[in-house]
């Protein structure tokens, strides 16, 4: 059960980085559909020019009461929670991103598909970026995981050489 004193304003934040599957998720509740129209009339998650809206917006953009408003982010949240549900959350596409360092040099790419994500010390051999960076060898030093709407993110630093432990 959720801690009673969970902020409404937090949660409708939290929401709207997963907005995309909210109606998905709750196409069975009718009650939710102001307040996941609401969260997808904008891009508030990702423009930088748009901020987040504030409760007493939410309640104007859905025309639901402080009270209904709060209690319905509430269950929604509680419900996104709920290990014995039917619904889950997915996050079915992925996207890699691999940021190399040898001395000065730095550089980038990106991957939509992969066999298996790399782990901190693993050692890559990448011919293609050797006219780049000097170097083909490399070896895993951070791996970060980031879900954002319906996108499993991983970004993996790349140091150039050998992993010495």
């Amino acid at each position: 059960m959720l801690k009673e004193n969970l902020s409404p304003k937090h949660i409708l934040v939290d929401l709207l980085s997963i907005h995309c599957q909210l109606a998905e998720f709750f196409k069975s509740e009718e009650k939710y559909k102001s307040i996941i129209d609401f969260l997808n009339s904008k891009d508030y998650y990702n423009d930088p020019d748009v901020p987040y809206p504030t409760l007493k917006e939410a309640e104007k953009g859905t025309g639901l009461s402080t009270t209904q408003l709060r209690k319905y982010l509430l269950e929604m949240y509680d419900r996104i929670f709920d290990f014995e549900g039917v619904d889950h959350l997915k996050f079915p596409k992925a996207e890699y991103n691999f940021y190399m360092k040898y001395f000065d040099l730095h550089s980038q790419f990106t991957l939509t598909h992969l066999n298996h994500i790399p782990r901190i010390g693993e050692e890559l051999t990448l011919p293609f970026v050797k006219s780049k960076m000097n170097i083909d060898r490399f070896y895993v030093d951070k791996v970060y995981h980031e879900f954002d709407n319906d996108i499993h993110r991983v970004s993996i630093w790349l140091k150039g050489g050998s992993y010495n432990s």
